[in-house]
């Protein structure tokens, strides 16, 4: 398969991780008196920090968003590498490398810290980069040896 359309599965992939966040974010149920007591608690204990006063719920609240927001990135940025490998791969290469270990680490946190989804779909996400970068190492080699032809000929 061709670069680009693996890199254009990651994005998609990317998307629905970032439309699940985003869904179960602002739309969890409840899972009974003990989490809504630690939730009450995270927001009524409010403190100082940098001369604003926040609480613990205002970070968790701000890290859920903060996530959402980097999911939304990083799937747009798919996309737009799956152009830029169509026309410029050499460029696109090293970005699709940072990408790459960048969904390595945050599948490592999501299968410690977290559980099956959001770990499955950023291996997923990392295993379509990885074949997006041999299939672009397949197309450098694929043009090498018609470089070489044509200055034999």
């Amino acid at each position: 398969m061709k670069p680009w359309i693996w890199l254009r599965v990651a994005s998609f992939l990317q998307a629905l991780g970032t439309i699940a966040h985003t869904m179960s974010t602002f739309y969890s149920p409840s899972r009974g008196p003990g989490e809504e007591a630690v939730f009450n608690v995270m927001r009524a204990w409010r403190f100082d920090i940098m001369g604003l006063t926040r609480s613990h719920w205002d970070f968790y609240q701000g890290y859920q968003l903060t996530i959402t927001v980097t999911f939304a990135f990083l799937a747009v940025l798919m996309w737009q590498l799956s152009s830029l490998s169509r026309t410029a791969p050499e460029h696109a290469r090293p970005l699709i490398v940072t990408v790459l270990v960048c969904e390595i680490f945050m599948s490592i946190i999501f299968w410690e810290y977290f559980f099956a989804g959001p770990g499955g779909v950023s291996t997923l996400i990392a295993l379509c980069l990885v074949a997006a970068l041999f299939a672009l190492r397949r197309g450098d080699q694929a043009s090498l040896a018609t470089t070489i032809e044509s200055k034999a000929s």
